[in-house]
């Protein structure tokens, strides 16, 4: 089968006082629809990305995994079964050097999953083991969302069912599992209706796990070691979490939640919302990241990190903020008080559905996620978007990639308004006639945004510049319509 490659970014970050560090953005462009979902490094620094790739014409389906230390060279691992459809979620690598990973499993045409996946493999990709588990038969559909490792000897995983008749819900599903892929213990509930955007969190003092998300009613359930719930906490309308949910637990024992900020923020419109909360998820501090259009996180892991005072956070989409149809992502960096320390956009190239974000050893984190195919209507490609600190602190004229962009201004064309939002302080803004004539003449940005009010301008093309300190870093030419 014929696979093509292409490349959005390769480049290399070098640190004055640090060896250098590789970043790098692909799309993975095949014949047929495929997705990542989850991306994990094994212990010789590979990257190792799972997700499926399918024919949604005729219904076919199966497995596949990238193994890749780069772009430049990618191991393709494709799991077909006759008449049967796969489809892989997450993996990990365990103490022995095997790769574990889960997924789901099943014999009909109709995309509707009835089994737990898992297999493992070894470094060259190749099948060890493999064990299904089928969910009962008033069931009709698996979802699995994410998982978590305890004491490196048990892997719990969550996801959700559909209710059976005459419900219309999904009841909650938790299964036990020890590192040998053997199933332990599974919980089927339907006290709640099982959000597909939720976290998987270990409690801190090892007495079982929290689901933390939006299951109706309520916004946390507690489970004991063997799985069973054992309490919740209430769903509260100034408390509640819509969209995709990324949360943490702290050294501190708190939890960071980012969200989509609720109904009871004024002005608020899909924004990102930052919280600290105690175990029991009672409000300590929260920040609302204002900002046009919606602001999603990843579906599955929102957020992450391996220093908490850089915690990674992904949004996407900016919609409404290309200078094409596409839209921007955001990459934030926050500190465990909440403040933002760096903030760049992305994208604009495609239309992305982001799934994961995970922290990473050296320091950055990988995102996984789709691309819509532009050839084919309703396909989709792998995204892969790898990033180090450095890129996100790190003035954008200061790094090696030309369409690094940590100010941006739309909309482009513009009519009544230009907005410029951005989380660098003492910059200003100009903006010229094609003939050199000064229009506007700003001084000082607003953090985070700025609105510019134009509806007196002609229509036409200007110029824009914006400077740090009489330093031009950002110039271009655009258009009034």
């Amino acid at each position: 089968m014929k696979r093509r490659i292409a490349f959005l970014i390769t480049f290399f970050i070098t640190a004055i006082g640090l060896k250098s560090q590789n970043s790098f953005e692909f799309i993975l462009e095949d014949t047929l629809s495929s997705a990542c979902y989850y991306t994990f490094t094994d212990d010789q620094n590979y990257f190792v990305s799972i997700g499926e790739s399918c024919n949604p014409d005729i219904y076919e389906c199966g497995g596949m995994i990238l193994k890749y230390k780069n772009p430049d060279n990618i191991e393709i691992k494709k799991i077909h079964k006759p008449d049967t459809l796969i489809a892989l979620k997450f993996g990990f690598q365990m103490s022995n050097g095997n790769y574990s990973v889960y997924g789901l499993i099943d014999n009909d045409n109709d995309l509707d999953y009835g089994n737990l996946y898992v297999m493992q493999l070894n470094q060259d990709l190749e099948i060890i083991s493999e064990n299904i588990y089928a969910i009962p038969s008033i069931y009709d559909r698996l979802s699995l969302m994410n998982f978590i490792i305890d004491n490196d000897s048990i892997v719990i995983i969550d996801g959700a069912v559909d209710d059976p008749p005459p419900g219309n819900i999904n009841d909650v599903y938790v299964a036990k599992l020890d590192m040998q892929g053997n199933l332990l213990d599974t919980l089927f509930s339907s006290q709640f209706d099982a959000d597909y955007k939720n976290e998987l969190l270990k409690k801190p003092d090892n007495t079982g796990y929290y689901l933390v998300g939006d299951f109706g009613w309520v916004r946390q359930i507690e489970l004991d070691n063997n799985i069973n719930i054992v309490g919740y906490q209430l769903m509260s309308p100034d408390y509640g979490y819509y969209g995709a949910v990324g949360a943490r637990f702290l050294s501190n024992g708190n939890i960071i939640i980012g969200s989509l900020v609720n109904n009871s923020v004024p002005n608020a419109f899909y924004d990102l919302q930052m919280r600290i909360t105690d175990e029991n998820l009672v409000p300590i501090l929260d920040t609302v990241i204002f900002d046009e259009g919606f602001n999603w996180l990843p579906l599955l892991h929102g957020l992450d990190y391996s220093d908490e005072n850089n915690i990674w956070v992904v949004t996407y989409p900016q919609l409404g903020k290309s200078t094409s149809d596409w839209e921007f992502g955001r990459i934030y960096i926050f500190d465990s008080e909440l403040n933002v320390k760096g903030a760049k956009y992305f994208g604009g190239t495609s239309s992305l559905y982001l799934y994961s974000v995970k922290a990473l050893d050296d320091g950055g984190c990988i995102i996984t996620g789709i691309a819509a195919d532009e050839q084919k209507k309703g396909f989709k490609d792998v995204y892969i978007k790898k990033v180090v600190a450095e890129d996100i602190l790190t003035n954008a004229e200061d790094t090696p990639e030309s369409n690094d962009m940590d100010v941006l201004l739309y909309p482009i064309p513009f009519n009544d308004k230009l907005f410029i939002e951005t989380y660098r302080k003492n910059l200003t803004f100009t903006l010229y006639s094609t003939n050199g004539k000064c229009i506007i003449d700003k001084n000082r940005l607003i953090n985070p945004k700025t609105t510019i009010e134009t509806s007196d301008l002609e229509k036409g093309f200007y110029i824009y510049s914006i400077y740090d300190n009489e330093k031009i870093i950002q110039t271009d030419k655009i258009i009034k319509q």
